[in-house]
């Protein structure tokens, strides 16, 4: 399943916070998550960035996020996280939508 996943940091969060927090997940074995596939990683001069990854439930996006979150508390500002799909693959399911009501 396709996840994205919005989020914002905390400027009041050094970077060397943030990497102290990245250095303690790896060694947790946290970082990169497991069974899930970061798709991209992108953050914004802003402080703001975006996920994009699949994993098998939310489940382990919920502990992916949490995971950063204990190790960095007040990291993020605010998160969203929300089931994704391609632009493609949401043609096709609404073609079978407008197909029936036809």
């Amino acid at each position: 399943m396709l996840f994205l996943i919005y989020w914002e940091l905390n400027e009041q969060i050094s970077v060397g916070q943030r990497i102290a927090a990245l250095n303690k997940l790896q060694a947790a074995d946290l970082f990169p998550p497991q069974n899930v596939e970061i798709i991209r990683f992108d953050i914004t001069p802003g402080q703001w960035g975006s996920t994009v990854m699949e994993a098998e439930s939310s489940g382990a996006i919920m502990r992916h996020l949490g995971a950063w979150r204990v190790a960095c508390p007040g990291l993020f500002v605010t998160t969203k996280v929300s089931p994704a799909m391609t632009v493609a693959d949401s043609v096709v399911e609404m073609m079978g939508v407008l197909k029936k009501l036809e």
